[in-house]
């Protein structure tokens, strides 16, 4: 959780960010959402999660 807060922290001047609780075979997983505000590109938001110890991040767009 420690680490899912971390990032979500650096990618909060981005937008607003969701933290998400998974649990799979008894381990907890964590998701870090970003809902952008138009502060930086969608490039600018991948490249501060990958730098932030995100490097799984990819852009699901709705």
């Amino acid at each position: 959780a420690a680490e899912a807060k971390r990032v979500a922290a650096a990618l909060k001047p981005f937008g607003r960010t969701e933290i998400q609780r998974t649990e799979l075979d008894g381990n907890d997983w964590y998701a870090v959402n970003v809902y952008p505000d138009g502060h930086g590109s969608v490039d600018d938001v991948l490249k501060a999660a990958w730098s932030h110890g995100a490097p799984d991040a990819l852009v699901v767009r709705d």
